[in-house]
C-alpha cells in the first residue's frame, strides 16, 4: 500500500509527527467516522501544542518556527490543505462524527479527525522489542546463573522502589487529610509529585 504522504514537504510532515506523538500532549478523543474509529481533536488544542515548550525546545530545520497563535494557525492550515486531517462535526453525547464541507483555512474552534496515522518507526521498534523480550523470557532457564541472579536482584530493587513510591503517596494523603480536618487548610508533601516534570523536579519543593 502506497504512502499518500510520501510527497508532502518534510517540514510539514515533521509537524504532523510531533502532533501525533506523545511529546505534544495534544488532547485527542476517539470517535467513529464512516464506520471507522478515528482520533479527533479541537483546533485550538493543536495550536496550543505547537506553542508549548516541547515544540519550541526541539525546533529543527525540519520543524518550522512558530512564535504566536496566528503563526500556529497558518502552519496548521498547511497541514490541513495536505489532508493530514479533515474537518468533522461531532454529534451530541455520541462518538459518531460527520464529515463537513472542507473550508480553505484551519479554524481553531472546529474539530478535526486525523487521517495521518503517524510515523510507523515507533510501532516497528515496539513490536521488535516485544518479540525480543518474549524470546529472552522463553530462553531464561538457559541463561547463565550469574545473569539470572542479576535479573532477580534488579527485580527486587524495582519492587522496592515501587514500594517506597506507594508509601510516599499514602503518607502525603494522610498528611493532607490531617491538615484538612484539623485546620481546614490544604497542604501537600511533594506537591509536584504527579506533575509533568522531571524525576528530580517531582520532589521539589518539599512542601506546597
Amino acid at each position: 500500500m502506497s504512502d499518500p504522504f510520501k510527497d508532502v514537504p518534510q517540514d510539514i510532515k515533521a509537524v504532523a509527527d510531533f502532533l501525533r506523538g506523545g511529546e505534544s500532549k495534544l488532547k485527542v478523543r476517539q470517535g467513529v467516522l464512516n464506520g471507522r474509529r478515528v482520533d479527533y481533536f479541537k483546533g485550538k488544542h493543536a495550536v496550543n501544542a505547537i506553542l508549548r515548550e516541547p515544540y519550541r525546545k526541539k525546533q529543527t530545520k525540519l520543524r518550522p518556527q512558530v512564535s504566536d497563535r496566528p503563526g500556529g494557525e497558518e502552519l496548521l492550515t498547511r497541514l490541513f490543505t495536505q489532508k493530514f486531517f479533515v474537518k468533522v462535526q461531532k454529534a451530541s453525547k455520541s462518538k459518531q462524527l460527520e464529515l463537513v464541507p472542507q473550508p480553505v483555512n484551519f479554524e481553531p474552534e472546529s474539530y478535526y479527525a486525523w487521517v495521518y496515522e503517524g510515523s510507523q518507526l515507533k510501532g516497528i521498534l515496539i513490536g521488535t522489542g516485544v518479540l525480543l523480550v518474549t524470546f529472552a523470557g522463553v530462553m531464561f532457564p538457559l541463561w547463565p546463573t550469574s545473569l539470572r541472579m542479576g535479573v532477580y536482584y534488579l527485580s527486587l530493587g524495582l519492587l522496592g522502589l515501587m514500594g517506597v513510591f506507594l508509601g510516599i503517596v499514602v503518607v502525603r494523603l494522610l498528611i493532607w487529610l490531617s491538615l484538612k480536618v484539623s485546620t481546614g487548610r490544604d497542604g501537600w508533601l511533594f506537591p509536584n509529585l504527579f506533575e509533568d516534570v522531571g524525576i528530580i523536579d517531582s520532589f521539589i519543593p518539599t512542601w506546597g
